[in-house]
């Protein structure tokens, strides 16, 4: 993925940041080399960036950094000393009080990464400064654009200040409205950035280019997408109505606009298009897999004959033409999938649209995988790990891996290519493991046949045990629910005890590697789980990280934590001591 280049030169870069990809890594490390600064390092091949300038995770638009230490001390004196010129455009509910003002009202920390206006004289409040001037207002005034200059740069000073007059910003789940709090994304974009350069002195202005959606709004149009994901937030697609067609393809488009980072890639051709509610489409899901789609209907009452989906079929062909599209009915409990009598229905073998394509090749961080798209519920890759593969690649370096519950082999895959001295794949599925012997074979790696073991997991952790067999890193990502031979499993209630057999078998300084995507369990609980069994076993330990879906491709429902946790442990690791005086 690469970060969009607004201007660049041996001292500075200005970049047209993403809606959905934070600044920098926030202090629980949950992003982990997914925000700009990590991402920007990585494309600029620089070791250094200096940053003064900031936007919330779901706002887009003009950013600056020092590339050069010797620019670093002028950046922070024009961001300290207010002398960048900062431009937004917004689009925000109803109609302001007047065309153009000055919102003057100090803001006060409010605790939960929220703030709020304060009172005159508050003890601890912040001065802040907004101009503000209506561009245009849409039909029926239910909306404005409006172009925002900042005088002060305060933490969500733009957000509550519109949200003071009345008129809150579309899609802001902290102080919008909640008939526009839950659209897909925040509607504010930084438009325009203008200093003097940091060593030349210079007078520098940089533009972005508006997101379409903006540019809808520029020109007085109606936003039909805003009014259907207000009516779909406690609604269902199968509702959908000749007239909300507009809407329809207005979410759609906007999801794919997200995505855009990430479309011309060529070192990763698979990543998610949709993301249900988190896209304002709530009850489905549509993955991309090179040339393929998958559309995953998790609302029982979007069927293979209902005419909502030939409508939405329609609207995804219209935006991605051509593609081959196939179609997954999931039901509520997969256990229902016993028999190839139901199965078929709910996985068909046959693409809703294009031409028929049993198995397909993509790519992800430059390794290969082979993907079914007609063969059952998945196709063979899980999308949301795709940031936790890519983390992997950095941790495997000589090491021994053990990758239980391994289905087609994908961690397997990356610790061998990234230099794993071994990478045993444990699973209870022969199909799977041969998948994943393929898998390794399209990258020229040359499978040992010894490292694809079949059989269940808690009887092989027991095994290693007695045997004091141990790995350097051991890979948990069990299904959250499963019954093999006479063991049923459930993640909700045995996940601690996993965790407590898999660290039996971690060698000291080793590394746990707990993944769930139960949506029931809570980050807090789920944690909690595993380091109760690391207890249990009686390991000490480090908390390395605890990382969620990819932001960009996974946007997460508003009051939602996600439903991905993946938490990365360090066990018998050695503290510095502390120091200090007394």
């Amino acid at each position: 993925m690469n970060i969009p280049i607004l201007y660049q030169d041996d001292a500075i870069v200005v970049v047209n940041k993403p809606a959905g990809v934070p600044t920098h890594p926030d202090e629980a490390g949950e992003v982990g080399g997914f925000d700009v600064v990590s991402l920007l390092k990585t494309q600029l091949d620089v070791s250094y960036l200096g940053v003064h300038h900031r936007l919330d995770r779901e706002v887009s638009g003009a950013l600056v950094f020092a590339i050069q230490p010797s620019a670093n001390a002028g950046l922070a004196r024009i961001f300290e000393g207010r002398q960048a010129e900062k431009e937004y455009v917004a689009i925000v509910q109803g109609l302001l009080p007047r065309r153009a003002g000055l919102i003057e009202q100090p803001l006060l920390a409010a605790g939960n990464g929220r703030w709020r206006i304060a009172r005159p004289g508050e003890a601890g409040s912040q001065a802040a400064r907004t101009r503000y001037r209506v561009e245009t207002v849409g039909p029926g005034q239910e909306y404005s654009l409006v172009r925002l200059h900042l005088e002060t740069g305060r933490t969500h000073q733009l957000r509550l200040h519109l949200a003071h007059l009345g008129c809150p910003i579309i899609g802001d789940p902290l102080y919008g409205k909640p008939s526009v709090a839950h659209f897909p994304r925040i509607l504010l974009h930084a438009v325009r950035l203008a200093f003097l350069h940091p060593l030349t002195g210079q007078p520098l202005s940089v533009q972005t280019t508006l997101p379409r959606l903006f540019n809808q709004a520029a020109e007085g149009k109606p936003l039909p997408e805003i009014a259907l994901a207000a009516r779909l937030l406690d609604g269902s697609l199968t509702s959908l109505k000749p007239n909300n067609q507009a809407g329809l393809a207005g979410l759609i488009s906007l999801a794919a606009e997200r995505r855009l980072p990430l479309a011309d890639s060529t070192t990763t051709t698979a990543y998610r298009l949709i993301n249900g509610a988190g896209d304002g489409l709530p009850g489905i899901t549509l993955d991309r897999f090179g040339p393929v789609l998958v559309l995953n209907c998790y609302d029982s009452s979007l069927t293979a004959e209902h005419p909502a989906l030939k409508t939405l079929t329609t609207e995804i062909d219209r935006q991605w033409p051509g593609w081959t599209l196939y179609a997954k009915f999931r039901p509520r409990q997969l256990s229902n999938l016993a028999s190839q009598k139901v199965a078929e229905p709910v996985a068909p073998l046959l693409p809703l649209a294009g031409k028929v394509q049993p198995e397909v090749s993509i790519v992800e961080n430059s390794l290969i995988y082979l993907i079914r798209p007609g063969e059952g519920l998945s196709p063979g890759l899980f999308l949301d790990m795709r940031e936790v593969r890519s983390r992997l690649s950095g941790w495997v370096v000589g090491k021994t891996v053990l990758n239980c519950f391994s289905y087609t082999g994908a961690f397997g895959l990356v610790a061998t290519r990234y230099g794993a001295s071994r990478a045993l794949n444990l699973d209870a599925g022969r199909k799977g493991l041969e998948w994943s012997i393929l898998n390794y074979r399209a990258n020229e790696l040359i499978p040992d046949d010894f490292d694809f073991v079949e059989g269940d997991v808690f009887d092989w952790l027991g095994r290693f045990e007695r045997r004091g067999q141990t790995f350097d890193l051991v890979i948990l990502d069990p299904p959250s629910y499963s019954t093999v031979k006479k063991t049923r499993w459930s993640a909700e209630k045995n996940y601690d005890e996993l965790a407590r057999l898999a660290a039996k078998v971690v060698a000291p300084q080793g590394m746990l590697l707990a993944c769930t995507n139960h949506a029931g369990i809570l980050r807090r609980n789920f944690r909690q789980m595993v380091l109760n069994g690391l207890a249990e076993a009686g390991r000490s330990y480090e908390v390395v990280g605890y990382y969620h879906e990819p932001g960009l491709d996974f946007p997460r429902p508003v009051d939602s934590e996600g439903y991905l946790k993946v938490l990365a442990v360090r066990l018998d690791q050695v503290k510095e001591p502390k120091t200090g005086s007394i």
